[in-house]
């Protein structure tokens, strides 16, 4: 009994002790590695969360502080996040950490989405937000959650705008849960079909330089998304929510179908939902096939390259970890 017991507590010690050996070298590799989130769901605070519900009285103004500090300590210099329009705004005039803009469509039964003051806006009222500078991104789409597809002419302003302003779209890319998991309150007519990616195609003939990023890559839409981003370049993507929530066994092979087809250049990191962004970062530095320079590109060289920044813009970014 008194071997087992001691075979144990030495087990334990191993474990424990290769646990920090683990979180040492994650450390060391972070070093002066600024990262780019791509994916963050701007929303409101919630007055009964635990992490921020004691740093503001304002409860909004209390996640905003808790989700900056957040991305500080780990080295995230940049955020696409997108939101319905008070908060989007909220994000965008609060720090320079964030590049936010709009979701579309917002639903005014989803409780997330609220205030949702407006769920489709015109040609005019969207180039008149994004023409202020302020709003610099667009998405996450939500139009499969509305059970609309993207060639419903009501998007086709957005279409148009981002074009246009040469803005980044996020758009949800993988089936997504179950219908029968969905909250059919919230989202009465949720149709999953509608995030095949094939289905942008008549959208990208029409604005052939649609800057498109296609969010939780690696689940039910990939050979879709690699024929689609084989045909335009300048289409990226994330693995957000299906690395996290997927058995690895499903989505690490499409991972690696993204490096083999020879498109892993266009991998870049996102964490989409709030509190995630340390175990998403794990989830990507724990791919060990990945070389030292890979996981350095997914982490931000990559995102530097599809959001177009400057030579100053990346030169910022450094200095802030260094």
């Amino acid at each position: 009994m008194k071997k087992k017991v001691l075979k144990l507590i030495f087990s334990g010690v191993i474990m424990a002790s290769s646990s920090t050996i683990a979180q040492e070298t994650i450390e060391n590799f972070l070093k002066n590695q600024p990262i780019i989130d791509m994916h963050f769901h701007i929303t409101k605070g919630y007055g009964d969360n635990e992490k921020y519900q004691h740093l503001n009285t304002d409860i909004d103004k209390a996640k905003l502080d808790w989700v900056m500090e957040d991305y500080k300590k780990n080295n995230v210099v940049l955020v696409l996040g997108g939101g319905t329009l008070k908060y989007a705004k909220m994000y965008a005039q609060a720090d320079s950490l964030f590049w936010a803009g709009l979701i579309f469509p917002c639903s005014k039964t989803v409780e997330q989405d609220q205030p949702c003051e407006k769920e489709f806006y015109t040609e005019s009222e969207l180039g008149e937000l994004y023409k202020m500078g302020n709003f610099k991104s667009l998405g996450e789409s939500m139009f499969n959650y509305y059970g609309i597809p993207p060639t419903d002419r009501r998007l086709e302003p957005y279409w148009k705008i981002a074009e246009e302003f040469n803005i980044p779209i996020g758009i949800h890319a993988d089936s997504g849960p179950p219908a029968a998991r969905v909250n059919k309150e919230e989202n009465p007519n949720y149709n999953p079909t509608y995030a095949n990616p094939e289905l942008l195609k008549p959208i990208l003939e029409k604005y052939p330089n649609l800057r498109i990023y296609l969010m939780h890559y690696g689940g039910e839409y990939s050979e879709q998304s690699l024929k689609l981003m084989k045909a335009y370049p300048q289409i990226y993507c994330e693995i957000s929510a299906v690395s996290m929530f997927m058995p690895k066994e499903v989505w690490e092979p499409n991972v690696k179908k993204l490096y083999s087809e020879g498109l892993g250049d266009r991998l870049m990191f996102a964490s989409d939902y709030f509190d995630t962004v340390r175990k998403n970062i794990e989830i990507i530095y724990n791919l060990d096939w990945l070389s030292q320079k890979q996981k350095r590109d997914i982490f931000y060289n990559n995102a530097a390259r599809f959001l177009e920044l400057s030579a100053s813009e990346i030169k910022e970014h450094r200095k802030k970890v260094d």
